[in-house]
């Protein structure tokens, strides 16, 4: 007898594919990267700023996070700061991209507790293999 509910369990490629979430105000950069990344054969998500990605990361941990330093509301450092103190996050691989470059600002993206702090622009070739450095290390 069939009660009309339907389940759909994700397949043994979607579980073994890394989840990235991409955090960034940039609708166009956020696209990008998410072509790029799942062209890569990763599984993206995408949040526009850091209360949503706070509240992605909530309901589903992502196996690495993509941040921007500079949004709306939580900053990039602020989210980074917040996801390090939680014992469930403070492991969880964060790399940070920015526009300012200044070694001031990439030094405190790295004291927030981030994996990796990348410049705007930025090749998105290294970009992808960083990632795969910090997912195998």
């Amino acid at each position: 007898m069939s009660n009309g509910l339907s389940i759909s369990l994700p397949s043994l490629d979607d579980l073994r594919q890394p989840n990235i979430l991409v955090v960034d105000d940039d609708a166009d950069l956020r696209e990008l990267l998410e072509l790029k990344l799942t062209s890569a054969g990763y599984r993206v998500d995408t949040a526009a700023n850091g209360e949503a990605a706070l509240a992605r990361i909530a309901k589903r941990l992502p196996d690495l996070v993509v941040l921007d330093v500079m949004m709306p509301g939580l900053s990039g450092v602020e989210v980074c700061k917040e996801l390090r103190a939680d014992g469930r996050t403070r492991s969880l691989p964060i790399v940070m991209l920015t526009a300012r470059a200044h070694v001031m600002f990439e030094s405190e993206g790295m004291m927030a507790g981030a994996d990796l702090y990348l410049t705007k622009p930025f090749s998105p070739r290294t970009l992808l293999a960083r990632i795969e450095e910090l997912l195998t290390f």
